[in-house]
């Protein structure tokens, strides 16, 4: 899927809804619009299939394909193969790491976890109430 793609089908599929937004420009632009309960929120398609492409991670996919099962190995060959990111036209051929929204989730989850367990905390209880 690419961003286009994308942003075609989400037309396609939304439009007519009401809180779903897509008029002229930004359908130019290939924008959409979200009504929230504080509004509108404008969102551009332009990268957003890869900023959210949530992929297993490489040990997980190794694992599944050394697996005695001949089912689990042809499930991981094609989870394998569809994980592969399409090169994009005129881009230069070698590995690309790319960073998904779960896994910078995962990361920033993990520092916080180690930030905590570096600390030694104390809890003081309140014994005036608020008023």
């Amino acid at each position: 899927t690419t961003d286009k793609t994308f942003a075609n089908d989400i037309y396609q599929k939304l439009t007519g809804k009401p809180r779903f937004e897509a008029n002229f420009r930004q359908v130019g632009a290939r924008q959409f619009g979200v009504f929230h309960y504080a509004g509108l929120v404008e969102y551009d398609t332009d990268g957003f299939v890869e900023k959210n492409r949530d992929e297993l991670p490489r040990e997980a996919t190794e694992l599944l394909l050394s697996s005695s099962s001949g089912f689990v190995k042809e499930l991981a060959e094609i989870i394998s193969s569809s994980a592969a990111p399409e090169p994009a036209k005129g881009a230069r051929a070698g590995p690309k790491k790319s960073v998904t929204v779960g896994g910078h989730f995962s990361k920033q989850l993990a520092e916080l976890r180690a930030k905590i367990d570096l600390t030694s905390p104390h809890y003081v209880r309140c014994l005036k109430p608020n008023g």
